[in-house]
Formats: structure tokens, sequence, C-alpha cells
């Protein structure tokens, strides 16, 4: 009965390390509560509250300014954007592996040491011939092994990299932290046209509600002249439920409006590492964005874009890594010199000092070095479509940028000179309805021809200074070169 319980006691104690080795989902030594504590932790640094009722404290930082302004905004972003920072990462783990690379150059020194116990020491007896010792004598008894002694040892081994498969090897490691470096830069330019983008879409999108907001006060307008003339038997009834419904659009549109500026204010936050719901504000920009010549900006694209910068030295850490592959044919060889120590006093001496000069070669006979040279060479002309591929889409990308600021620049131009024009048709319009010379629909016709000049004279300049922006990622040059003067 006590050993029954005893094994009970055992099972439920080891319970965990029983699921560990019975349930395919384990739990890998985290329980439900510690897994909460984690992502409370993680949610603590995120900015997150994992209550969903109130904006948790972001990371320690200097508050922002109020209303923020753009150069603001993207300092925040390479501070506290998570893509960024995980970019950063990569980098860091990329410098890591070239010093991994360089340490094979280097020498290798390893050292053991052991302290044995035995129960008795080995002996043994000198077998002489018969009559050889005097009367009397005892045969000797050798000790060959003593009953307790200590062995250390210390070797350093030195490559040859006779054959520069490992000058090959750093060379490619090399070539990855390079490639890394450059598609930091690519991560950091993205999130920043992110955060442009995210910006702009904001003013945008407060200067819409405006317009919108104007379009109620002209419909609320319009609505009172109706009522007043269908009271007077001047208007149809159909005449003032055109009116009605238009106006109760423009409401909804509103509420439209208020989501999308929720909404970029949102993906602004996210991209600058504030907290999500955070009532952040911002600081118009009335400047008109400067444009260079599409040639320069292509010039400037095939020299500094991250991403095609990415994609050769990644070239290079294909091929690089295919010409190790194809050095390890040859025989490895090394040398170095080691150090022995025993304080077993039956051995003299007790330490010794040796050198030697060796090799090793993998034949190959398994295929396999075969196989991952013909992979690495694969890869690296599969690189080579992607930068012909990449070099392609640069040149379309830069050409239909520049293409888009002027384009939204001269719809502002032409909005500049329009809205004028709308609105002395509205006024026209409206008082040709006031004394019976045109309906409801000509007076909403007008009013509508004025929202949308307003909503283009309103988001051209924030539409071309995003699209600058897309245009300076593609030209892999900094975006604070952009945020001047407003």
């Amino acid at each position: 009965m006590r050993g029954s319980a005893v094994i009970v006691a055992v099972f439920v104690a080891g319970c965990g390390t029983v699921a560990t080795f019975t349930r395919p989902e384990g739990d890998g030594g985290w329980s439900a509560a510690r897994r909460r504590a984690e992502l409370a932790t993680i949610a603590t640094r995120a900015g997150v509250a994992l209550d969903g009722t109130s904006p948790a404290p972001a990371a320690p930082a200097a508050a922002p300014a109020d209303p923020l302004d753009l150069p603001t905004a993207l300092a925040l972003a390479a501070a506290r954007n998570r893509r960024i920072a995980a970019a950063e990462r990569d980098v860091a783990a990329a410098r890591e592996r070239v010093w991994d690379a360089r340490g094979r150059l280097l020498p290798q020194t390893a050292g053991s040491g052991r302290y044995t116990w035995y129960s008795d020491p080995q002996t043994t007896s000198v077998d002489f011939p018969p009559g050889f010792l005097p009367p009397g004598v005892t045969p000797p008894v050798v000790t060959i092994r003593e009953r307790e002694f200590g062995v250390a040892n210390a070797t350093a081994t030195v490559p040859l990299d006779l054959t520069g498969e490992l000058r090959h090897a750093l060379a490619s490691a090399q070539a990855g932290y390079r490639g890394e470096r450059a598609r930091l830069w690519a991560t950091t330019l993205e999130q920043q046209t992110t955060v442009i983008r995210a910006y702009f879409a904001l003013l945008a999108a407060e200067r819409l509600a405006e317009v919108t907001e104007q379009t109620i006060a002209a419909d609320r307008a319009q609505l009172e002249n109706a009522e007043q003339r269908f009271r007077n038997g001047r208007l149809t009834k159909n005449e003032l439920l055109v009116v009605q419904v238009a106006l109760r659009d423009a409401e909804q549109e509103r509420v439209r409006r208020r989501l999308a500026i929720d909404e970029a204010r949102w993906a602004l936050n996210e991209a600058v590492g504030l907290g999500v719901d955070a009532p952040s504000r911002v600081a118009d920009v009335r400047r008109r964005p400067d444009l260079p010549p599409v040639a320069e900006a292509l010039r400037s694209a095939y020299a500094s874009n991250p991403v095609l910068v990415a994609l050769v030295e990644e070239q290079q850490r294909l091929e690089e890594t295919a010409r190790s592959l194809a050095r390890s044919r040859l025989p490895r060889v090394s040398g170095g010199g080691a150090v022995d120590y025993s304080s077993a006093t039956i051995v003299s001496p007790q330490r010794t000092e040796s050198g030697f000069l060796g090799l090793t070669w993998d034949l190959g006979t398994d295929t396999r070095r075969e196989a991952e040279i013909a992979a690495a060479r694969i890869e690296a002309e599969r690189n080579r479509i992607e930068i012909e591929r990449e070099l392609r889409e640069v040149e379309a990308s830069v050409r239909r940028a520049c293409r888009s600021v002027e384009e939204r620049l001269a719809a502002m131009a032409a909005a500049e000179a329009a809205v004028g024009q709308a609105e002395e048709n509205l006024r026209i319009r409206q008082q040709q309805f006031a004394v019976g010379r045109a309906q409801s629909d000509d007076v909403l016709r007008a009013e509508s021809l004025l929202a949308l000049q307003r909503a283009t004279l309103a988001t051209a300049l924030y539409d071309a200074h995003a699209r600058r922006a897309e245009l300076q990622q593609l030209m892999g040059l900094p975006l604070e070169a952009l945020t001047g003067d407003r």
C-alpha cells in the first residue's frame, strides 16, 4: 500500500515531465499564468493595454511635440518603429555570423582534464629466467597504474587555409552582413514612407472633413430655402425630397470622414511608435514638393536603391558560398601543438609537449557536396534574374512616381482656379432656384461640382508629397531631406 502511494506521488510530481513526453503539444515548461505574464510584459513595452480599456504607457521616451510635425514624426519612427528595430537585430545577427566565419581562420584551443580514483592499483610481476635472481630475492612487482591520478591536456589547432575555402566563406558572410545593412536601410525608408503617407493622409482626411462640413452647411441652407418654397406652393414634394436625401447623404459622408481621420491617425501612431489610439495632431504642410528630373532620379535609384543594393550583395554572397563549397573538394590542412600532463609518478617526464601537422580529405563519395555546389550556383543564377527584374521595376516605379507628382501638382493648380468658378456657378444656381428658374437637381449638381473641386484642392498637395516620398524611397535617399521649411 505504501509503495503504491509513493508511486502515485512520484507520478503526480512529475506530471509536467510526463506530459512533455506523452502529449504532442507539450507545454514547454510554461504555465498559462506564465504565458499571460510574458505577454503582459511585452504589451507594456509595446504600449498596449491587454484589458482594452485605456492606453497603456508606451516605452519611456520624450513626449512628442503637439502638434506633431513631420521631422519629429520621422525621428520617432527611427527610434520606436518595431519593424526597424527588428531589422536592426537582423544586422546584429549578420555581424555575429561574420565573426563566426572569421573564427574558422583563427587557432582553436581545447583543454581537457580528469582525476580518477580506482579501487586498486594495477601491477604486474617480472618473469626472470630461473637462477637470474640471487637466492632469497623476491621478484619485483611493477606498478603500471596508480590507484589515483590526474591527467590534463591542452591542444591548439591552426587551420592552414591553403585552398581558400575559409576565406571565401568569410567573404560570403561579409557580403551577407552588407546585404542586411542594405535591407535595414530599405526597411527604414519603407517605414518612414509609411509615416509620411499616414501623416499626409491624416491632413487630407481633415481637409476633406472640412469640405464635407461646408457641403452640409450648403445643403441645410438649400433645404431651408426649399421648405419655404414648398410651403408657399412654389416647389414640388419630389424636389424637396431630393434636397432632404442629399443632406442625409452629406451627413453620412461626415461619419465616413471621421472614420478616415481615425484610421489615418491609427496608422500614423503605429508607424511612429506612439499609443495606437493616442490623440495625435499634425502640423499642416503648405509648400510644394521639389521634383528632380527623371534621369537624375533614375541614376540615384540605380546607385542607391537599397533593395537593388541588397540583391547585388546577395549575388556576391551566393557566389562566394559556391566557391567555398567548391574548394572543400581539396584536402583541409591544419597544424598545431599540444601539452599533456599526468600527476602519476610512475611515468617520466610527467609533462610532454608535441607538435603535429595533418589533413582531412572528404572525397565526397556521398555526392552531397556536389548537390550543395549545384544548388548554390542555381541560387546565384536565380538571384541574377531577380536583379534584372528589380532593375526594370525600379525604372517603372521611378517614372510612375515622377509623373504622379506632376499630375497631382497640375490637379492642384487646376483646382485652385476651378474652386472660384464652381463657387460662382453655385451662387448663380441658387439665385435661379430662388426665382424658380432652376430646380433642386441643378443646385445639388452645382454643390457636387464645388465639393469635388474643393476636395481636389484639399488633397492634391498632400498626395503630391506622399508620391514624392515614394520617389525618395526608390532613389534610396534619406527622407529627412524632404522635411524642409513648411
